[in-house]
């Protein structure tokens, strides 16, 4: 549920940019550049192959000619094909080179742009059939990639061709991707500080919101849930959550601090009275009866104050807990025998009803006796004379059940939301001495053993109906 007021102002398309969203904005860039990078390195190097093998296939192409058309028509006829060759305009051009036994150079027609490859007339190349030969000049920016293959047992032939164009491709490339790089990486960065603004919304949403908290102290408005359904709103609803707690944790407080406040002022009121009646007396045994009267009120404060720090301990999960595997058979023994004193003051009964089987816990064996010593002292507090107060345990699967029940007037319907709270209490509890801690001490107690305590009105009519939910120890 949100406030009316909006201290968040105006929706933003996009929040500060902060240095969250700076480093995710440049981290988005350097992936996005890495992977066209990636891409580009790929198509770079597929274009070379494809190039380098289009070169490659060319003389081999050639050389097969050359060798069918030597095998197919004769020598002669072989060199006489070749030196009427156009090496120029046949659309790739290269060179050829024929050479004897020796290695030396028979015929040599290449392109005039190539003759800083072949500066002597004796340059030799390596008759070496399986071989691919690359030539290079410090005057050219290209290379010639060469290939060989017998004719004859006397006659060697080398046919080659330039990288000029494989040249040409792949610096164009290069430059247009360089061209290109910073626009794309400035768009990039653009296109992540837009999503990650839009993305981190939320969360400058939820920044605001604490923000205005600190400043204000103001626990009632909430930070709208972003839309659809990922983490952010998650984030967001367990921020509202946890508002709702500590607004509910205030106003109890708040509650507590009032009704304790209301609650010390009587003690304390008597207190200073009777120590003010003792000073104007002289009479020292009005003055041990003041003392008496102190160090009773002092009690009751300090057992209030005991039961309070141990109920927000549990609440808060800090009560420290002694476990140990008890039978609570025994322990229901112990208390009822603890409690059969006072029971028989107020001429009531406890009925203690157990099985045969063990019943075991793994629990606090002190703070157990708190919680049924304060079941059955409510249970004696409210039973008239006469009547029976039911103690019964339990184990249904891997739960352990104690249920006390008392045969009074049952607990009035308005109040039973409500007896679980700090200090309250009912109508009819007030006409009874007590400080409103005994439940609140129960239930805080056994939520920490992990179990569970209700209570309700027995159907009969009479009496209420309390029942406590634990985990049972089970013995493999």
């Amino acid at each position: 549920m949100y406030s009316g007021k909006n201290s968040l102002g105006p929706r933003r398309i996009l929040p500060r940019f902060g240095k969250i969203n700076l480093r995710i904005a440049l981290l988005f860039s350097l992936l996005f550049i890495g992977t066209i990078l990636t891409l580009f390195s790929v198509v770079f190097f597929l274009i070379d192959r494809t190039l380098y093998n289009q070169e490659v296939g060319f003389i081999q192409h050639k050389l097969l000619g050359y060798w069918a058309l030597s095998q197919a028509q004769g020598t002669e006829a072989f060199l006489k094909g070749i030196q009427t060759e156009n090496i120029v305009l046949e659309g790739t051009p290269f060179f050829i080179r024929l050479s004897d036994r020796e290695n030396k150079t028979l015929l040599l027609v290449r392109p005039q742009g190539w003759r800083d490859f072949f500066l002597h007339a004796d340059q030799t190349l390596p008759q070496a059939p399986e071989a691919l030969i690359t030539l290079e000049t410090p005057t050219l920016p290209f290379r010639l990639v060469v290939g060989g293959i017998p004719i004859t047992g006397d006659l060697f032939l080398h046919v080659g061709t330039s990288t000029e164009v494989r040249k040409k491709t792949l610096t164009l490339l290069i430059r247009t991707f360089s061209i290109l790089l910073i626009p794309l990486a400035g768009i990039s960065f653009l296109i992540g500080s837009f999503l990650t603004s839009r993305t981190l919304a939320p969360i400058q949403r939820l920044t605001e919101r604490a923000q205005a908290i600190i400043l204000t102290g103001d626990l009632m408005e909430r930070v709208p849930p972003p839309k659809g359904r990922d983490e952010l709103q998650d984030l967001v609803t367990l921020f509202n959550t946890m508002l709702d707690r500590i607004s509910l944790l205030v106003h109890s407080m708040r509650e507590t601090i009032d009704t304790l406040a209301h609650d010390l002022k009587t003690p304390l009121t008597r207190f200073r009275g009777a120590a003010e009646l003792a000073l104007q007396a002289e009479d020292p045994l009005r003055w041990k009866t003041a003392l008496e009267e102190g160090i009773e009120e002092s009690e009751r404060l300090l057992q209030m104050m005991n039961t309070i720090l141990d109920i927000s301990a549990a609440e808060a999960g800090a009560l420290p807990l002694r476990l140990e595997d008890v039978d609570i058979k025994e322990l229901l023994e112990d208390m009822v025998d603890l409690y059969s004193f006072p029971a028989e003051e107020k001429d009531v009964q406890i009925s203690l009803s157990l099985p045969d089987t063990p019943l075991l816990l793994n629990a606090d064996p002190n703070r157990l006796r708190q919680v049924v010593g304060n079941l059955l002292d409510n249970a004696l507090k409210y039973s008239p004379p006469h009547t029976t107060v039911y103690l019964e345990a339990s184990q249904q699967d891997s739960l352990l059940i104690l249920r006390v029940r008392d045969e009074g007037e049952g607990i009035a319907p308005e109040d039973l939301p409500h007896i679980w709270k700090r200090l309250y209490r009912g109508k009819q509890a007030r006409k009874i001495p007590g400080l409103g801690l005994g439940l609140s001490l129960v239930k805080a107690i056994v939520e920490a053993h992990r179990g569970t305590v209700t209570a309700t009105n027995d159907p009969s009519g009479k009496g209420a109906v309390f029942e406590v939910r634990l985990p049972a120890l089970t013995k493999s």
